[in-house]
């Protein structure tokens, strides 16, 4: 999929957390003395009028965040607040988000619900600390340190955390990788960025998968950054490198899948060496039926965007209490399928339905598509 800037060395670690120390100081002096005094207000609600969304997202460009603002815009249209929606664009970068938040609850956080990725794990205390301040609601996607929860942080500001399990991810795909290679044979992988959440699960579930099976060698693995293009690179460097050793590519993202299939197609060896991603784009759905790739683990964005929007609106008008939610309610993961050739024409066919994200019909159980409660155990997995 995504996301963020990856951020190597212990100097330059240790100069993130003194820029986010800095914007946390920032947000916190930004925020009006009337605001101030509304920390910890996050049992107010406002009547549907006079709520505002604001959505965080990677990038505009992402086929990804495509389908989750349009699952978030649905139902904002279904309670008819079409313009009460504001999406941002922060290019994967946590600071900048944190930035463009302060200055949006400048005036107050009364009415105010956020919803975003924070980029990386460094970003979202700062995010939630920021919602807080205000007494605005916040629900985060994908990104959240272990030692932190939406019920032991923020004073009931953050509503929920939501993402997809990587670790089904890694495995599943590498199940198909290694069963298409018949239990034998030599693979590369590309990776997602160090500190994300989504990427150590998946290169997780890509090493209990070696184990599983003895006979497949991980070759080479280099760090892709989520992004097309640097994969591209990466893979035709091991083409040059190893050339017909390769038998297989296993990938963190459907991003860098595709340009792993570039890098294979300028030497005509697309379809011939089986590539694995992640996310379900509609791009990758067309390579594997066209035979180009292998798998990918689909995610269904629509509802991340949708269930997002619609907790953190319930939260903000009091159609929740957040203090009553299970831990489940508050921290899970949704539902993702494994396609193959053999069922992605399914996935092709299917279409969005703008109907099926109406506010008053998620209302009757927001959690619909939960497949389970994140486990603090494999959630960041030692890699």
């Amino acid at each position: 999929m995504r996301r963020s800037l990856v951020v190597r060395g212990k100097r330059k670690v240790m100069v993130t957390l003194v820029v986010v120390a800095a914007v946390c100081l920032s947000a916190a002096a930004g925020v009006s003395a009337s605001n101030t005094r509304a920390a910890g207000s996050c049992t107010a609600t406002v009547k549907p009028k006079d709520v505002q969304v604001y959505f965080g997202v990677g990038s505009f460009s992402s086929e990804y965040w495509q389908e989750v603002l349009k699952g978030a815009k649905a139902v904002m249209a279904s309670l008819g607040l079409k313009s009460h929606f504001h999406p941002y664009e922060d290019n994967f970068d946590g600071q900048k988000l944190l930035n463009t938040f302060t200055s949006i609850l400048a005036k107050g956080g009364k009415g105010v619900a956020l919803v975003a990725d924070p980029a990386s794990n460094a970003y979202t205390r700062p995010l939630v600390q920021l919602a807080q301040q205000s007494g605005a609601r916040v629900v985060t996607l994908w990104n959240r340190p272990t030692e932190i929860h939406p019920w032991d942080t923020g004073g009931g500001c953050w509503v929920a955390h939501t993402a997809f399990d990587g670790v089904e991810g890694g495995i599943k795909n590498a199940q198909a990788l290694f069963t298409a290679l018949h239990g034998k044979g030599n693979i590369t992988a590309l990776l997602g960025i160090p500190d994300d959440p989504s990427a150590k699960q998946r290169l997780y579930g890509l090493k209990q998968e070696l184990k599983a099976f003895p006979g497949i060698t991980l070759l080479d693995s280099q760090v892709g950054h989520w992004q097309p293009t640097e994969a591209q690179q990466i893979t035709q460097t091991w083409v040059g490198k190893y050339g017909s050793q390769i038998n297989g590519i296993w990938t963190a993202n459907d991003g860098m899948a595709t340009g792993a299939v570039e890098a294979l197609r300028s030497n005509s060896l697309n379809g011939k060496i089986p590539v694995t991603g992640s996310d379900g784009s509609r791009d990758v759905l067309q390579l594997i039926a066209q035979g180009d790739m292998l798998s990918t683990m689909a995610v269904d964005a629509y509802s991340q965007g949708a269930v997002a929007v619609a907790l953190a609106y319930a939260a903000t008008v009091g159609d929740i209490n957040v203090s009553k939610l299970t831990h489940k309610q508050r921290d899970f993961f949704l539902k993702q399928t494994l396609v193959t050739k053999a069922n992605v024409q399914a996935v092709l066919n299917a279409k969005f339905s703008a109907a099926k994200f109406n506010y008053t019909k998620l209302k009757k159980n927001f959690w619909y598509d939960v497949s389970t409660g994140i486990n603090d155990a494999t959630w960041i997995p030692n890699v």
